[in-house]
């Protein structure tokens, strides 16, 4: 091959892979495009720090405005109760962990998450409830109605951690002489998480007011 032919072959790779890199830019920016159109609520930094949860709900225009607005909430609460969840699995996987050296031989895995399973069940249907902090916004266009909720992650933490208290699923997974330890840890621990829950409600009241 003479040095014009890999000169030409050099110059059709770098074109090529600037023409694929040029592409990619504009199917990224597409794609932000869509996103940014997906929700009108921006992301809220204490979401990323963690302080707080959200769910996102819907509607589309209704001539029904009571309507409309319930079901933009129903699907806002949805979407919560997910992230609810999550909380809920990340502070008994937590707890679980921490205390690892206090469990009962022959540990039940699975059987300890059935048990999360119930504690999940148990707040979303007995404590996770309104009134809702929420943000609500019309698309002027469409008249679509959308709504997102606000809660204080720490009050999921708190509920999670209360309910991991009780003697009943203690004595299940705790050798017993170790119990009142792992009581007294908890207690420690709720009161710092109703500290934060303080914090994170009064940061909410300044996000939604």
């Amino acid at each position: 091959m003479n040095k014009k032919s890999v000169l030409a072959v050099i110059f059709t790779a770098v074109f090529m892979a600037a023409c694929a890199g040029n592409k990619n830019a504009i199917l990224t920016k597409e794609a932000e495009g869509q996103f940014v159109q997906a929700t009108p609520f921006k992301t809220l930094q204490e979401e990323v720090n963690g302080e707080v949860l959200t769910g996102i709900g819907t509607s589309e225009k209704r001539a029904n405005f009571t309507l409309m607005r319930e079901a933009a909430i129903t699907s806002a609460q949805a979407d919560l109760v997910r992230k609810v969840q999550s909380k809920v699995e990340a502070v008994w996987k937590r707890t679980m962990s921490d205390w690892s050296e206090y469990k009962k031989e022959g540990f039940n895995e699975a059987m300890s998450v059935e048990e999360m399973k119930t504690l999940q069940k148990s707040i979303v249907d007995t404590e996770l409830r309104g009134p809702w902090q929420t943000q609500e916004l019309v698309d002027k266009d469409s008249g679509r109605y959308w709504v997102r909720i606000v809660y204080s992650a720490s009050t999921i933490e708190k509920w999670a951690k209360e309910k991991l208290a009780s003697e009943n699923i203690l004595k299940k997974y705790f050798i017993e002489s170790q119990i009142k330890n792992v009581q007294a840890d908890l207690e420690k621990d709720l009161e710092s998480v109703r500290q934060r829950e303080n914090t994170d409600k009064a940061k909410i009241s300044a996000i939604v007011k």
